[in-house]
């Protein structure tokens, strides 16, 4: 009680390791892992701790309190501390939750791309560059099934202003955690928008509305003769 009313800033706060969860649990002699929930994978409340359970805990049940809104998707962290309470920092171990209209669990999408951009080389060709960072744990659901990244697809608008996403411009291989680059065709004068989205092995889109627009030209740029000798 005493830790909990002083937020464990405590002389056995900061023994039992009760400082860095502010006196709501005592950490385990043997450490502990502990469940966090967001909206988005950079709105998980870390200051909210959903659920602790022993470090070699296979299973996390979460509180009867929490709701799951339909249509809604939440995102789980699993972190763990040893004994002195010191908790790790990553997010290796994330899970993905999506909740359909009915409120059951529906069927999960690969996570959005990042870092989306485009540039033009010298041989007049557009090259998009992202990189695509999976979660470390797949979900799987109760049918058993996996929402494991596949592939990109990359789709364009072929200079309309409207990008068409029944058909892809490009499909580039899954290849794990990496940054990855495709060249384009588009050397004619124009602006160009482009979309890529992660799809898994039944073609189901993250739904990413994320593009990235160039402005492209086919004239080849002379160089610029700064020094010369005569």
């Amino acid at each position: 009680m005493r830790e909990s009313l002083f937020a464990g800033q405590t002389a056995n706060g900061f023994k039992l390791g009760t400082v860095t969860t502010l006196g709501w649990f005592w950490m385990r002699v043997g450490g502990c892992r502990i469940a966090y929930r967001g909206g988005s994978m950079n709105g998980v409340d870390f200051e909210n701790v959903l659920a602790v359970v022993e470090p070699d805990a296979n299973e996390i049940s979460l509180p009867s309190y929490l709701s799951n809104e339909a249509g809604e998707v939440y995102f789980y962290v699993v972190r763990c501390a040893n004994g002195c309470g010191d908790i790790e920092r990553t997010l290796r171990a994330a899970v993905k939750v999506a909740i359909d209209n009915d409120g059951k669990l529906g069927k999960t999408r690969p996570n959005e791309i990042v870092g989306l951009r485009a540039k033009q080389g010298q041989d007049g060709k557009v090259e998009i560059v992202w990189h695509y960072c999976p979660m470390e744990q797949a979900l799987r659901l109760s049918s058993g099934r996996e929402s494991a990244p596949a592939e990109m697809k990359i789709y364009g608008d072929n200079g309309t202003g409207e990008i068409d996403y029944q058909n892809p411009v490009a499909v580039v291989k899954y290849k794990g955690r990496r940054v990855y680059r495709h060249k384009i065709d588009r050397s004619a004068d124009g602006r160009y928008r482009f979309a890529v989205r992660a799809a898994d092995g039944e073609g189901n889109e993250n739904g990413s509305t994320k593009i990235v627009e160039i402005e492209t030209s086919g004239r080849s740029v002379e160089a610029i003769g700064i020094v010369g000798v005569i």
